[in-house]
């Protein structure tokens, strides 16, 4: 066995209501994700093409939209977001292993690992 991955690009905006009034994270703000999925197979068995589309079609509710409005997800994190893919994922995947969002012009990443 072995791990395949794939990987698409969001665009989201959303507001955190925390902070100050005058906290800039609470005006409605967006940002690029890159959301990446882990599946265990067997080498030459599954089809990267299909996982590809997959993952997009399961992130696909949270592209250009306000994620404070997104039915299904928990709130607007990097953290839900992950959460949300691999729960549209996972029926489609019995292998998904990983998922992760990761906001790359800032270095930051999340990965939730799942059993």
């Amino acid at each position: 066995m072995m791990l395949i991955s794939a990987q698409v690009n969001i665009e989201a905006a959303h507001f955190t209501p925390i902070g100050d009034e005058d906290d800039t994270r609470r005006q409605i703000h967006g940002h690029s994700y890159l959301v990446r999925a882990w599946v265990q197979a067997e080498p030459g068995v599954e089809d990267l093409d299909r996982l590809r589309e997959d993952l997009f079609s399961a992130a696909l509710p949270l592209d250009h939209a306000l994620l404070n409005e997104v039915e299904g997800l928990a709130g607007p994190s990097m953290e839900a977001i992950a959460d949300f893919v691999a729960q549209r994922l996972a029926p489609l995947w019995p292998g998904l292993r990983k998922v992760s969002v990761a906001r790359p012009t800032l270095g930051y990443e999340v990965v939730r690992e799942l059993a």
